[in-house]
This record gives C-alpha cells, structure tokens and sequence, in this order.
C-alpha cells in the first residue's frame, strides 16, 4: 500500500513540474511574438534633411514702436542646393543664455498657429538663392532679445508620404540687441 501513494505522489509532482514548464515557455514564445510586433514600430533611423540645405540671415532690424513694443525685420536667404518650406525661430533675452527658448513664430502671420514654425506655404517655396522677410511684432512679456535662432524645414517625401523634417544640421544663431 505504501508503494502505491508514493508512485502517486511522484506522479503529482511531475504533472506540477509540466505545467510549470508549459507556463515559462508560453510565456517566452509570447514575449517573443510582441517583441517582433512592437519592432515595426520603432523607425529604422531618423528622417534627416540632404546635406546641402543651408541659410542665412541676410538683414535684421529691431525697431522700437512704443515701449516694450518693437518690430523684429527679418530677412533670410537660402544659399543652400534645396528649396525649403520654412523655418523654427527663437531668441534669447540674455547674453549668457546658450540655448534659444523663446518661441518668436507667433509673433508673425506666416507663423500664427503652425506648430511653432514659420511655413511659407504647403510646398518647400524658398528656393536657392531667394530671399524671404518676415515681420515680427513683438510685445510684453518679450522685453528684449539678444539673439535669433533659426533651424531650417523643408518636406520630405518618404515612404509616398510628405513629411515636415527639421535640417538640425543647417541651424544658424545670429547675435542682435533688441530692447
């Protein structure tokens, strides 16, 4: 009698163990089968802009309308080899300040709601050599601005889709006294 509990017993425990083996392999077959899928979704590399986009800024003039009010006259050139759709502008208000965080787009029509961008149209219409200005009407809380940021954009075709892409290895910064 003693012989038949311990072969059931035995047998118990290796049901347990098939089970528990069941359970480690669905479970790493599943986390496989979503590491594939989840895959495609990551891009292969980042969307860049062709090597010879490139501008400058040709003129700038701050003009003082009224106090704590001013006309920012922005003139940029696209001395580059591709036509570009527009551009990210921010200043600085301080001369220690490196990294440009205020956001002067809305301060123009061409960039009044366009996600902190200036876009001259739904084409890249700035083509080699041409010149565009802009006007900002600048007002509190900007009280001064000591220099100008811009990062070129043009659309991309990838994938038979346009895309915005920002040219982060074209970004100029030009030093003004604005006050």
């Amino acid at each position: 009698m003693k012989n038949k509990n311990f072969n059931l017993k035995n047998k118990k425990a290796i049901s347990i163990m098939i089970g528990y083996v069941l359970l480690i392999t669905s479970a790493i077959v599943i986390s496989g089968i979503v590491y594939q899928w989840m895959k495609t979704y990551v891009p292969k590399e980042g969307i860049n802009c062709p090597d010879g986009v490139s501008v400058y800024i040709d003129e700038v003039k701050c003009e003082e309308i009224v106090y704590n009010s001013f006309l920012l006259n922005l003139t940029l050139k696209n001395n580059g080899r591709f036509n570009i759709a527009g551009y990210f502008i921010h200043a600085t208000n301080s001369s220690e300040q490196e990294l440009a965080t205020i956001d002067l787009s809305g301060y123009t029509p061409d960039g009044a709601d366009k996600g902190g961008s200036v876009i001259f149209g739904v084409k890249n219409f700035l083509n080699p050599g041409e010149k565009r200005k802009n006007i900002f009407d600048i007002t509190l809380p900007i009280n001064s601005i000591n220099s100008v940021e811009i990062i070129p954009l043009r659309f991309q075709s990838i994938e038979n889709k346009e895309r915005l892409v920002s040219c982060q290895n074209a970004k100029i910064r030009e030093e003004i006294t604005c006050s």
